[in-house]
């Protein structure tokens, strides 16, 4: 289980009850038996997500030089798809056009993914 990233930017790396507290209620929401159940650990940390919760795949303007990052918890699950599109992407020197959506420049057209209901982070 995963309480969600911050609302805002920042890079602070520490827990706090209101968030355990939050995550724990929606948890005995789907789960009542979990109320008896008891918080052994937590983890807190930075978080790699963009601001629509969709990752960067793209190059960059330095030759041979590639991202992909942004993926927040979840870009495991992506690993063997993402890694065909960049394997096609390098030996076509052309961004696959699934990679398209993932640029770097919807940050700059406005065209954002906007995936937070299916990101791995939206727990």
């Amino acid at each position: 289980m995963g309480a969600g990233v911050d609302a805002y930017n920042g890079y602070g790396q520490r827990g706090s009850f209101h968030v355990i507290e939050r995550q724990m209620s929606a948890a005995v929401e789907l789960f009542p038996v979990f109320a008896r159940a008891h918080l052994l650990r937590s983890w807190a940390g930075t978080v790699d997500v963009c601001p629509d919760a969709s990752p960067l795949v793209d190059r960059t303007p330095y030759r041979n030089l590639f991202l992909n990052c942004g993926w927040g918890t979840g870009g495991f699950k992506a690993t063997p798809g993402i890694g065909w599109c960049l394997a096609d992407t390098l030996a076509n020197d052309k961004i696959h056009p699934y990679l398209g959506p993932f640029s770097l420049g919807r940050f700059v057209t406005g065209a954002l993914v906007d995936e937070h209901g299916a990101a791995g982070v939206a727990h």
